[in-house]
Parts: C-alpha cells; structure tokens; sequence
C-alpha cells in the first residue's frame, strides 16, 4: 500500500489539512476516565477509533494500520520514543522524500495538536502509477513521539478527510 515508502525509517507518517487545535482535556495526555465511543487501546500507549470495517494491519506493536474496504486510503497512528527536534527530523525525511515519483510538497510547518507543538507535512506522490496524497501529524508528549497519518488517492479526498479528521479528534495519549 501507500505507506510503505511515504514514511522513511525515522520520518514521518502523517499529518491533517489543519490540525486539530481545540483545547482538549486537562488530561489529554493521560488516561482519561471515558474514552470516545469505538475507541481501541493500542500497545503505544495510545487509544483511538478507527473506522468499523477497514482491514487492520499492526505493523510493530506501536504501530497500527487500517485500510478503507476499497483500499482508496490508509490511517496509520503510532508511537516511538522521541528524538530530538521533530521539525528537524521530519525536514531531513522530507529531503529524501524527493526519490519519490512526483513527490511534490505542500507544507511542512509547526503548529498544535491540544496544546502540544506538532508538525504538519502534507505531500503528493504516485505510487505503482496511482496518485497519492498524505497527511502527516506528529507531537510529543513526555518523552514519546506520536504520529496520526493518512494517504489517501485523490478522488476519496472529502470522504477521506472526513474520515482522518474524526479518527485524529478520536486519538488520546493514554
């Protein structure tokens, strides 16, 4: 699938079109007493609700995969111990990025994801001749780098961020 080149080993894996930046819980990156409904507790320390009826895929423990029925697109959350300045890391992938097939960047940029700084890296690519779009978002939270990602092809665009969107206000650091 898409993802498998779209994250270089130690960059990124995801991002939204505009990052969710409501102020969440006190505890957003604790456990919170109610997770939302559908939630899955993943072994990263993470919980989130994926979409009922995609094809799950656990790639490492902290890292999980879901594929939409038609394969039109991908979520992949996932977590890591963090390391040095995100920014930093995902714009060192991000220069390998241009191997790609008609990789083209949109943005790459800090912002906020609940009161944490975060990055955003949003890209095209083809991929085995079909075109791509991905979205990137990682964070830290005490000492742990999390990632909530989409790919997803072009003509699934408003259903697929509508999906990525409800499954990234889903994602709680437990």
């Amino acid at each position: 699938m898409a993802a498998r080149w779209a994250h270089p080993p130690g960059g990124p894996s995801e991002g939204p079109g505009q990052p969710s930046c409501r102020r969440g819980r006190r505890d957003d990156h604790h456990s919170p007493a109610t997770l939302p409904p559908g939630s899955r507790r993943e072994a990263g320390g993470f919980a989130w609700a994926p979409p009922e009826g995609w094809r799950r895929d656990v790639q490492t423990g902290a890292e999980v995969h879901y594929t939409s029925p038609d394969g039109g697109q991908e979520l992949v959350a996932k977590s890591s111990l963090a390391h040095g300045d995100l920014l930093e890391t995902w714009q060192t992938s991000e220069r390998n990025a241009h191997r790609g097939r008609d990789y083209r960047k949109i943005r790459l940029e800090e912002t906020t994801f609940r009161d944490h700084p975060a990055v955003v890296w949003e890209y095209t690519f083809t991929l085995k001749g079909v075109a791509w779009h991905a979205r990137l978002l990682g964070f830290n939270v005490d000492g742990k780098s999390y990632q909530i990602n989409t790919w997803y092809q072009p003509h699934t665009g408003t259903t697929a961020l509508g999906t990525y969107e409800k499954v990234k206000e889903s994602f709680t650091v437990l």
